[in-house]
C-alpha cells in the first residue's frame, strides 16, 4: 500500500473529531468490529478480497506506533466489499511475529476471513491507539493498534469514496 500513509495522522481527541464530516466521526471512532458495522449497516455480506499477506518490510512510522524495532513483519492488505461490487474499505494489518504466534496464532489461518473475527473473537481487545487522517482521492481513515492477548497488532483503514455512496443509500 504505497499511499503515503506515514503523514498528517492526528491522534483521535474529540477535538480532531469535531472537524470531520458528520458523517464520519462514527466510522472513525467505532470502537468494534469494522466488518461487522459494514454487514449490519449495508445488510449484505462483507467480502474480503485479500491483496497482499506475507512478510513485508513496515514502514518507520508503523514500527513505531508498535513500540518495536520491527524492519520486518506480516503485512495484510485487503478489500472489503459487498459481492462483486466496487471495495468500501482498504485496509492493511501489520502483525509483528510476537503477535502471530502462541495463543495468537489462529490469526495466521485467516485466508480471505476478516481479521475481525479474531481479534474480537471473546471480548473486544484493549485500543492502545487511534489516530485519524484524510487522504485525498482516497478518503477518510483510521488506524488503530489493538493489544491482542497483550501483543500489538496495527491495523489502517482507510474508508473509500464508494462507501459514501453506500451509506447514503441505506438512509
Amino acid at each position: 500500500m504505497k499511499y503515503g500513509l506515514d503523514r498528517s495522522w492526528q491522534d483521535l481527541t474529540h477535538a480532531h473529531l469535531q472537524q470531520v464530516p458528520r458523517v464520519w466521526r462514527d466510522w472513525l471512532n467505532y470502537p468494534y468490529s469494522l466488518t461487522e458495522r459494514l454487514q449490519e449497516t449495508l445488510g449484505r455480506k462483507i467480502e474480503v478480497q485479500v491483496l497482499h499477506d506475507g512478510r513485508q518490510t513496515v514502514q518507520a512510522h508503523e514500527a513505531s506506533l508498535l513500540q518495536a524495532q520491527l524492519q520486518r513483519a506480516r503485512v495484510r492488505e485487503v478489500y472489503l466489499s459487498v459481492a462483486e461490487d466496487e471495495p468500501l474499505v482498504l485496509a492493511r494489518s501489520i502483525l509483528p511475529t510476537a503477535s502471530s504466534t502462541g495463543v495468537n496464532r489462529e490469526i495466521l489461518q485467516l485466508g480471505s476471513k476478516p481479521l475481525g473475527g479474531v481479534l474480537f473473537n471473546k471480548k473486544n481487545p484493549p485500543i492502545l491507539q487511534r489516530q485519524i487522517s484524510y487522504f485525498k482521492n482516497l478518503g477518510w481513515a483510521r488506524r488503530t493498534v489493538y493489544s491482542l492477548r497483550g501483543h500489538p497488532i496495527l491495523i489502517t483503514e482507510i474508508f473509500l469514496p464508494h462507501l459514501l455512496a453506500r451509506l447514503s443509500q441505506v438512509r
